[in-house]
Order: C-alpha cells, then structure tokens, then sequence
C-alpha cells in the first residue's frame, strides 16, 4: 500500500459519459509519486473497464484507483453478477477487444463478485 496516495472510488452514471468521467476522477486521484508512468496505460485499461460495465453491466456503476507502489489497481464494479469473457475479436471486428486489452496491457487482472455484482480488477505496472 501507498502512503502518499489513498485509495479514492467514484459513483458513475450508467451511460457512455461515464469513460469520460473515469478518465479526469484517474487524472486527479493518481499518486504522482509511483504511478506517473502508468498514466496512459492506466486511462486507456480504466476506460475500457468502464465501457463494458455500461454496455454489459448494470447500475450501479463505480471506479476505484489504488497505488500499491508497484502496481496501480484499477477497480470498476457495476451491479451485474455476469462476468467478462475474454475472447480473441478476428481483425477485421469493429468491437469487441475490451478484455482482450485489459488481458494484454495489464499486469494482472480479474473479477470479484460482490453480493449481486460484480468488481472487475487490473493492475497496471508502474
């Protein structure tokens, strides 16, 4: 765990703005101490988290950012019990390569149930 930066969560609204919202709650709750390099990695994983909650969760939706010094926990649950597949989009799809991005980029990830919901988690290297 960071001392520098604690851990900060953020309510989202169950629509395509959310993406935009996770993105500027990242910029400020981000610990510049450890995780400045994460930054752009962190956004990219956080939105796409985000977007599939909205399209194939359910309300509520919510994100969270931790700095474990080493890593950058990004967290985003929504109210659906049903979980992410991770699934190879052939080239030419035009959707579809969410968790396959979270998968690639991340240093680990996975998906926690909570009550009726769902927490989907990636780290990302810092």
């Amino acid at each position: 765990m960071c001392d520098v930066t604690p851990r900060a969560e953020v309510a989202l609204p169950a629509d395509l703005s959310a993406a935009r919202q996770a993105r500027g709650f990242l910029r400020e709750a981000l610990c510049r101490v450890h995780q400045e390099a994460a930054l752009e990695p962190a956004l990219l994983l956080l939105s796409e988290l985000v977007v599939n909650a909205v399209r194939h969760g359910a309300p509520p939706v919510r994100a969270a950012v931790e700095c474990r010094v080493r890593v950058l926990r990004l967290e985003v649950g929504d109210g659906s019990g049903a979980r992410p597949r991770l699934r190879r989009s052939p080239v030419e799809a035009e959707s579809g390569r969410g968790v396959e991005l979270v998968d690639v980029l991340s240093r680990d990830w996975g998906v926690r149930v909570d009550g009726p919901g769902k927490t989907v988690w990636c780290d990302v290297a810092g």
